[in-house]
């Protein structure tokens, strides 16, 4: 081998190792195991408290027939919250390492940036606007740093949202059998009334002094009033899918 040829590839490899070393490392989000439901990657629990907190999150989920997943990284692979969620479930699901119907929250310590996001038919109970309200309940745990009492308060959130019916729901039912059971006290007292209806029309009508002079109908004009018809609108969609094809809710916050 001549010595140009020696030095061109020389120059290649060094190219090549520059090439590598400039560019970004990423990790991936974490690999879902089957009846795993902690993921732990910033090491923000001790052993007793993730011990724990596994077995809380199970017994919820078996209760409401879903799965709750508490992520934690502090890199997240220079990307965004979302997509590490995303990529999590996406991965979880094409292997069944996760339960299709669930809610996962990831806690971000390189960006200070919680994410909720529900999949399957948690994603009917735990929307946008409801993932909000979770985030608020559990945002002051997690901005002074407790963030096992956060996730303990996440689950118990969830739990009450997939059980929730709105208060339009509750009383419906309460507003019709009132109603029933006035309709059936006005016909309890209408055929306990008894009798007969004697007077009508000619009760009060003195014949000899009273008649209809005269009866006439005068067309005047048609008016027609016209009014735009509102175009319909479909509205904003809040509705996100993963790049797997998942469609899902999602809310998040820095903290």
């Amino acid at each position: 081998m001549g010595k140009k040829m020696q030095k061109w590839l020389l120059c290649a490899v060094c190219c090549l190792l520059c090439m590598v070393l400039r560019a970004p490392v990423t990790t991936g989000a974490a690999y879902a195991t089957e009846g795993v439901y902690v993921y732990d990657d910033a090491e923000l629990f001790s052993y007793t408290e993730r011990t724990m907190l596994q077995e809380y999150l199970e017994k919820i989920g078996n209760k409401e027939n879903i799965g709750i997943y508490v992520l934690t990284s502090d890199d997240s692979g220079n990307g965004t919250s979302d997509f590490y969620l995303e990529s999590f479930y996406d991965a979880g699901f094409n292997t069944d390492g996760i339960r299709h119907d669930a809610v996962l929250m990831h806690i971000d310590m390189e960006e200070r940036y919680v994410n909720i996001q529900a999949y399957g038919a948690a994603e009917d109970k735990i929307s946008d606007a409801i993932g909000e309200r979770i985030i608020d309940a559990l945002w002051d745990d997690l901005h002074y740093g407790k963030y096992y009492d956060a996730c303990i308060t996440f689950a118990d959130e969830v739990q009450h949202y997939m059980n929730y019916v709105p208060v339009y729901l509750r009383t419906l039912p309460q507003l019709l059998v009132a109603m029933a059971i006035g309709a059936i006290a006005v016909g309890i007292m209408v055929a306990g009334s008894g009798g007969k209806m004697t007077v009508n029309g000619n009760t009060y009508l003195d014949r000899g002094a009273s008649g209809v002079k005269a009866s006439r109908d005068e067309y005047i004009r048609t008016s027609v009033t016209k009014r735009k018809k509102p175009e319909s609108s479909s509205g904003s969609s809040s509705r996100h899918v993963s790049s797997g094809g998942h469609s899902h809710s999602s809310a998040g916050r820095h903290f």
